[in-house]
């Protein structure tokens, strides 16, 4: 089974080496190092700019990319990066395979955008940018043309960010974004056949050791959040 995946370390490490249940043909196996790692990503326009860089339909600017992708920008990888006389190996590898996966994951975990020039960059990786903010419709409206990109045959499955009203069942704890990130997710997916939403929240609030209780799951949580993945969505 080949598995897309687009997203942060909390989904790009869930599926890592595809613990020999999936073949992910976009994933992050140990930190920056992968030879089918490009990018962590972490919104809607990100994600999209991301298939249309991989299926060559835009270019991004030289200068761009070390500002939109982790594996351009050794400032970001350090000296565990690998060399960036791969990344037209893996861009062609991605390539050939992504129309044959059998599902595609997005992490959609924030509603900021990052933008120069009329490029989508992250934050951690340039300080030039603008920042702007989606409300829930423009966010649905990205969810579709990321459907678009895919068969309608093919499966998506969005995962949402950690909600710490749902993790501690505590409804003073909720962050405004989140909510709308999750709430929209959820209505786009129940409009949509084969689409669905995962939210690792339900996961985190049986056993709080699984994160470090703010964004970033322990090792031990990796693991379960790919088991709870490919029991609930891939193996079905």
């Amino acid at each position: 089974m080949k598995v897309f995946n687009s997203g942060s370390c909390r989904v790009l490490i869930s599926m890592g080496d595809g613990r020999n249940k999936i073949d992910p043909i976009h994933s992050l196996f140990y930190n920056f190092v992968g030879v089918n790692f490009l990018g962590k990503l972490h919104n809607s326009k990100q994600h999209i700019q991301f298939i249309k860089y991989i299926l060559g339909d835009i270019s991004i600017p030289s200068y761009i990319l070390p500002g939109f992708l982790t594996s351009y920008n050794y400032a970001s990888c350090g000296h565990i990066c690998e060399s960036i006389e791969l990344i037209p190996e893996k861009l062609d590898s991605i390539k050939s395979q992504f129309f044959s996966c059998d599902w595609y994951i997005f992490e959609i975990c924030s509603l900021k955008l990052y933008r120069q020039d009329g490029y989508d960059v992250q934050f951690e990786h340039t300080n030039n940018y603008i920042c702007s903010i989606q409300n829930g419709e423009e966010l649905y409206i990205d969810l579709k043309e990321t459907r678009d990109k895919i068969p309608n045959d093919k499966n998506i499955l969005f995962q949402v960010h950690f909600r710490p009203n749902i993790i501690y069942q505590d409804d003073t704890k909720k962050l405004e974004n989140r909510e709308i990130i999750y709430h929209t997710v959820k209505r786009f997916c129940d409009n949509n056949e084969n689409t669905f939403i995962y939210d690792p929240s339900v996961l985190l609030q049986t056993n709080h050791s699984l994160f470090d209780g703010d964004v970033h799951f322990t090792d031990d949580g990796y693991i379960e959040n790919f088991h709870r993945i490919y029991e609930n969505y891939l193996s079905k």
